[in-house]
């Protein structure tokens, strides 16, 4: 038994290295070059929630579908909220290509940032539980969320992961997380002088851990029948 137990430690071992390696990271790019396309349930150029916007940006059609993405197996969907609830989303691709951000009723002009003022928030929904690594934060025209001359700085928010209230940070050009685990995560303006659009955001698949459960669990019954057979004996 005990040999059996001590090869089963070094199979789980196998597995985590296993699943660690597959944990491969994937980046959804909403910002040009190189921009990922929803899906579907999108509009190009025209208006966005009444709102102009450029020849090739993108916009929801249907604001509770919002727009989603599938990329190296990981299912996204992105939705837009503000103050009045669930809103349009909008892709930035022309001229300034800052991302996703969001177009609210009563915006004198076309708008390419996630603002305090609005009570706006972008949420992430993947298809599988994964984990958040990076980000990346425009202010409008300014891509480096430094230049309050252009349309930063980035500002604040607030991130929500599963729902709950996980902490709050200053956005930034490139942003690192340290292995945040979720299904969803909103990402809430905080600072009333300043308003992001989101470039990109990259997660790494968690690896699974039910053959983990089931094969301990396979032990637990091969070590019952064994103490059964014993006592039996």
């Amino acid at each position: 038994m005990k040999k059996l137990l001590a090869s089963a430690a070094a199979c789980l071992g196998v597995m985590a290295m296993a699943g660690a390696a597959q944990a491969s990271e994937v980046t959804f790019t909403f910002e040009n070059p190189g921009a990922d396309m929803p899906t579907g349930n999108f509009t190009t150029g025209g208006k966005c929630n009444g709102i102009k916007i450029s020849s090739i940006d993108l916009c929801s059609i249907d604001e509770n579908l919002g727009l989603t993405y599938t990329k190296d197996g990981i299912d996204l969907t992105a939705k837009a909220f503000n103050s009045g609830g669930i809103t349009d989303l909008m892709v930035d691709l022309a001229p300034h290509t800052s991302g996703l951000a969001i177009v609210s009723p009563g915006e004198g002009s076309s708008d390419d940032q996630v603002q305090y003022s609005a009570g706006e928030s972008i949420l992430f929904e993947f298809g599988t539980e994964v984990s958040l690594e990076a980000m990346d934060f425009n202010a409008g025209a300014d891509r480096e969320c430094a230049n309050p001359g252009g349309e930063g700085p980035c500002g604040t928010f607030d991130l929500f992961v599963n729902g709950s209230l996980f902490g709050s940070y200053t956005a930034i050009d490139d942003m690192v997380f340290d292995s945040i685990i979720g299904n969803s995560f909103e990402f809430v303006a905080t600072d009333p002088n300043g308003g992001f659009a989101i470039a990109s955001i990259t997660v790494a698949e968690t690896p699974i851990p039910g053959a983990a459960a089931l094969l301990l669990s396979g032990l637990a019954g091969i070590g019952f029948n064994s103490s059964r057979r014993r006592r039996s004996a």
